[in-house]
C-alpha cells in the first residue's frame, strides 16, 4: 500500500477543493493510504472526515502559495507522516519542503492564465523572467505534474515544464441524477420560473471575471425578443449588490438571483441552457454538472471551454463579451428542437466517455503507481 499525503491551502470550497473530494471518495483504499494536510478551520474540514480520509490541520499554509513560516514545520510534518508520495495543489512551500525532505511530489496545476478579457490576468506571468523560473520550479519541485485541462498544459509548455513530466488528466465529477417530475415542478415555483419558460441557467461566483454583465446585456436584448427566456443567476460574490442594482435600472425581469445553492440538481434539473461567460477558464466543473443531465452549454471559447464544448457538438462557443453571439446561440437552442435534441444527446455521451469521476480517479492513481515503480 502506497500512502499519499495531499497538501491544499484553501479555507473555501473552490474547484480545487471539489475536485480532491471526487478523488477521496472514489480513490482505491486497499492501494492507497491517503491523509490531507489543510488549514485549520477550513471548510473542506468536515466534507473530508465525512468521507472518511483522515485530516490534519496546519497552521500558517490558509489560502497562500509561498509561506516561507511553514516550510520548516511541513518537513517535519513528513519527517513524522513518511509517506511516500506529496500531491500538492498550488502549495508552492508543500513542494519546498518535500524536495528537502527527500520525497516524491505530484502536483496538480488547477488554473491557466488568461489571454482575454479584463478580469485579473497577471500578463507578467507570460513573459521573462516570471515565465521562465516558474518553469524551472516546475521541474526542480515536481516529479509529475497534473494538468486539469488541455489549456492548463498548454500554459505549463509555454513555461518551459517538462512535456516529459506533464500529465493531462480532465476535470471529473460525479454525474447529477435525474429529478423526477414533481421535483422539478416544485424547484419552478420555488425560482418563480413558468412551466413554459426556456431557462438559461450561470452557475459562477459574482464576480467580474466571470462576465455577468454580458449576460445582463444578453438578457435585456432577449426581453424584448422572447420574455419567455429566462435567466438564472446561481452563486453569491462581490458584485452581488452592483449587478442586483444594473439588473433593477435595466428593467430586466427575466433574471433571477438565486443566491448559493448547495444542491445544484434543483436549478439545473429545471435548466435548458447552461451559460459560461467567463474571461478565463481551467474546467469548469458546473459545465460538466449540466453536460452529465443533457444539458448543452453556451459559453465563452476560452481557456478550458473549448475542450469541455465542442461546438455544434454539444454547445455553442462565442467570443468573450460578445453577447450579441451569446443571444443567437441561445434563441437558435430555443427555435431548434431538432438541433437542441442532438446536442443534448451529445453532451451525456462526451460526459461519460471524457469526465466521469472514475476515469479522473483511475488516472491520478496511475500517476502514483507509474511515479513508485520509476
Amino acid at each position: 500500500m502506497y500512502k499519499i499525503l495531499h497538501i491544499i491551502s484553501d479555507t473555501n470550497i473552490g474547484g480545487a477543493g471539489k475536485l480532491l473530494l471526487i478523488f477521496l471518495a472514489n480513490h482505491n483504499r486497499e492501494q492507497f493510504d491517503i491523509s490531507v494536510v489543510l488549514p485549520k478551520g477550513s471548510l473542506l474540514l468536515p466534507e473530508i472526515q465525512n468521507l472518511g480520509v483522515r485530516t490534519i490541520e496546519f497552521e500558517g499554509i490558509a489560502d497562500k502559495s509561498l509561506a516561507l513560516g511553514a516550510i520548516g514545520k511541513l518537513r517535519e510534518l513528513y519527517k513524522t507522516e513518511n509517506p511516500d508520495i506529496i500531491h500538492s495543489h498550488a502549495s508552492l512551500s508543500a513542494r519546498i519542503a518535500a524536495k528537502m525532505s527527500k520525497t516524491r511530489v505530484v502536483h496538480t496545476r488547477h488554473s491557466v492564465y488568461s489571454r482575454q478579457g479584463d478580469g485579473p490576468q497577471h500578463p507578467y506571468k507570460k513573459k521573462f523572467p516570471y515565465k521562465h523560473l516558474a518553469g524551472a520550479l516546475n521541474n526542480y519541485l515536481s516529479d509529475r505534474i497534473i494538468a486539469t485541462s488541455p489549456a492548463a498544459k498548454i500554459s505549463l509548455m509555454e513555461t518551459g515544464t517538462s512535456q516529459r513530466k506533464t500529465v493531462m488528466i480532465y476535470n471529473a465529477i460525479d454525474g447529477l441524477r435525474e429529478c423526477a417530475e414533481h421535483e422539478k415542478m416544485a424547484y419552478r415555483f420555488k425560482f418563480g420560473i413558468g412551466e413554459n419558460d426556456f431557462v438559461c441557467t450561470m452557475i459562477a461566483r459574482l464576480e467580474k471575471v466571470k462576465g455577468h454583465l454580458y449576460v445582463l446585456k444578453a438578457a435585456q436584448m432577449l426581453q424584448k425578443e422572447d420574455p419567455s427566456i429566462k435567466f438564472l443567476f446561481v452563486g453569491t460574490g462581490s458584485e452581488e449588490t452592483h449587478l442586483k442594482l444594473l439588473a433593477a435600472q435595466m428593467e430586466l425581469e427575466n433574471v433571477i438571483f438565486a443566491g448559493f445553492i448547495e444542491n445544484v440538481e434543483e436549478p439545473l434539473s429545471i435548466s435548458h441552457v447552461q451559460i459560461n461567460a467567463s474571461f478565463t477558464e481551467t474546467t469548469c466543473l458546473a459545465l460538466l454538472e449540466g453536460l452529465s443531465l443533457g444539458i448543452p452549454a453556451v459559453a465563452t471559447d476560452v481557456g478550458g471551454n473549448p475542450f469541455v464544448i465542442n461546438d455544434g457538438v454539444n454547445g455553442i462557443l462565442f467570443e468573450v463579451k460578445d453577447y450579441v453571439a451569446m443571444c443567437k446561440a441561445i434563441l437558435s437552442l430555443k427555435e431548434n428542437p431538432a438541433e437542441y435534441a442532438h446536442l443534448s444527446k451529445r453532451a451525456k455521451e462526451i460526459f461519460n466517455e471524457r469526465f466521469t469521476a472514475s476515469v479522473m480517479t483511475s488516472r491520478v492513481e496511475d500517476v502514483y503507481r507509474q511515479l513508485m515503480e520509476s
